[in-house]
């Protein structure tokens, strides 16, 4: 008897896992994301397992709401409301983007073409705000916000010009301008300030992560996030393998290894993950991943 009883003590633990995630409508439906920074690139890796309680119902990408090439949305909870909390939110940011207010968009230029989008930390503030309206009634949904913050580059000390005209005194009372080679000034200073204001504009990525709950709360981070059935595994193995600064084939391989170790450790999530790398330069790269299917 004295053999059995681990065993049966861990099916038992197993067994109450399972039945206070089915009370939980958030986890009724399983599955799990994970987010990582590296040094300027992001990555978010999601599994595929929709399910319903312990029962699996279909294999599939999850849900990701994409608002341009540097900015994703994810979602866990109930899958009912994830779709309509996505709408909105899609919804939302376009209206923002058409009207065009200055303090929800940022202005970007890609191949001489400037557009309008809405900022991750935008984003954040629109995703928390929809969530707290429903707050009597919420979705049972939480969000992960992942992107690159565009911010302005450290600037160069830069020469202050004076003034091209050149005084002379005449008898303390009158000024008489010397033009000798005021053009050629001229011609070098607008050069000058040309090549400042196009150091100025050259802007670098920085990593944005923001977690919320059912009501918006908003958590961000600046090393890794995740939310779903597996959140408490990931957030020891994120803990352990996430390193600051890390290039981007480091930081594909240490999330993917977190993230699929998590899935490991949990019966209601699983069946195959994706990997999406959000870089300033590619944009969002997806990468699929195997993982066990039972």
């Amino acid at each position: 008897h004295n053999i059995f009883r681990p065993i049966l003590f861990l099916i038992a633990s197993n067994v109450s896992i399972v039945l206070c995630q089915q009370q939980d409508p958030s986890s009724l439906n399983g599955g799990s994301a994970l987010a990582m920074t590296g040094k300027d690139c992001v990555a978010l890796a999601i599994d595929k397992r929709f399910g319903s309680g312990p029962q699996m119902v279909n294999i599939s990408p999850r849900r990701t709401l994409v608002l341009h090439s540097h900015l994703m949305v994810a979602f866990t909870g109930l899958e009912g409301d994830i779709a309509t909390l996505s709408e909105e939110l899609s919804i939302q940011a376009s209206k923002l983007t058409d009207r065009g207010s200055s303090s929800f968009l940022v202005t970007s230029s890609d191949n001489d073409n400037r557009q309008r989008r809405i900022s991750p930390k935008a984003m954040s503030s629109l995703t928390s705000h929809v969530l707290y309206e429903r707050r009597s009634s919420p979705f049972y949904v939480e969000p992960l916000i992942v992107g690159l913050e565009e911010e302005p580059a450290e600037e160069e000390e830069s020469t202050e010009f004076s003034s091209p005209i050149i005084l002379q005194k005449k008898n303390n009372l009158q000024l008489e301008t010397k033009q000798d080679n005021v053009d050629t000034i001229h011609e070098s200073i607008s050069r000058a300030k040309l090549e400042s204001s196009n150091n100025k504009r050259k802007k670098r990525c920085r990593p944005f992560l923001c977690s919320q709950d059912v009501i918006g709360a908003q958590s961000r981070s600046r090393d890794f996030i995740c939310a779903g059935v597996a959140s408490k595994t990931m957030y020891g193995i994120s803990e352990a393998m996430w390193k600051p600064d890390m290039d981007r084939d480091a930081l594909l391989e240490t999330c993917g290894k977190a993230f699929l170790s998590a899935l490991e450790r949990d019966c209601l999530s699983g069946y195959g993950a994706t990997l999406y790398l959000i870089t300033p330069d590619g944009g969002i790269i997806a990468y699929d991943l195997d993982t066990r299917n039972d």
